[in-house]
Parts: C-alpha cells; structure tokens; sequence
C-alpha cells in the first residue's frame, strides 16, 4: 500500500529538517499516526495539522530532536502552504481528539 501525500511529505521533511534517518522519520510518522487511530495510507492534511500541533512534538521529543515544538509549528504551517496540504476537509480536530480519548470511531 502506499502513503497518502501528506504521509511522504512530513516524513521528508523530518528527515531534511533533523538528525533522524529516513527509516526513523517515516516509523515516527507512522507510530503518532497510529497513536491518534489514523492511517498512513488516507490520512488527510487537516488530520496531520492535528497530529503535528498535538502529538509530534513529544514523539520527536523522545528521539532527542531539539526544539520539537517549534519544528512542529513551523512543518504545521509549512504544509497549509504546500500542495500536500490542499485535500479537503471531512473531519474536524474534535473529532481526531474525540478517538483519541476512546470516545468512539469515525471512518
């Protein structure tokens, strides 16, 4: 199966931006992503800003990344920019956080 888009697109980033290889980047990517219920092959830009202003920055954190969070601000603004961030909305982040939290699931 291949990546959505927005998938290639953070973990290219993370390995251009950080010390972290391609490998590491990509199996960061995919370990958040499945923390917050999504999938690496649909999931869509408004999920990923999610994830990126939610939940990336602690993962880099632990993979001893320095200044996670402003990484993450700045790869969450960068994607609204790109083409990878044009795909349309279906989902809300309240909706991201409500899975998260075991409320129930969305597909």
């Amino acid at each position: 199966m291949a990546e959505s888009e927005v998938f290639v697109w953070v973990a290219s980033e993370l390995e251009s931006r950080t010390h972290l290889s391609r490998l590491e980047a990509r199996g960061t990517v995919r370990l958040v992503l499945k923390d917050a219920g999504l999938d690496p092959t649909s999931v869509a830009a408004y999920q990923m800003d999610v994830v990126l202003k939610r939940l990336m920055a602690a993962a880099l954190s632990k993979r001893k990344v320095n200044d996670a969070a402003a990484l993450c601000a700045a790869l969450a603004q960068a994607l609204k920019e790109s083409a990878a961030g044009s795909s349309p909305s279906r989902e809300t982040a309240y909706d991201v956080f409500e899975r998260l939290e075991g409320g129930g699931s969305k597909t």
